[in-house]
């Protein structure tokens, strides 16, 4: 019975070796993402903002 615990020991040390690293990085890639997100808004929004802008200095009388 002692044999059939140490597998089961070291089978649980063996993924958390691998699962730990595993979800540092996925949380390290995901916060990038996210960031990445927020920026993309933000020039999104700037853009919009740029073009509104050009179309009524445009429309306006001369």
């Amino acid at each position: 019975m002692a044999g059939g615990i140490s597998e089961a020991l070291v089978t649980t040390a063996v993924g958390l070796f691998v699962a730990i690293p595993a979800v540092w990085m996925f949380n390290y890639f995901t916060n990038r993402v996210e960031a990445f997100d927020v920026e993309m808004g933000n020039s999104s929004s700037e853009l919009i903002d740029y073009f509104l802008k050009r179309s009524q200095r445009a429309g306006a009388p001369k």
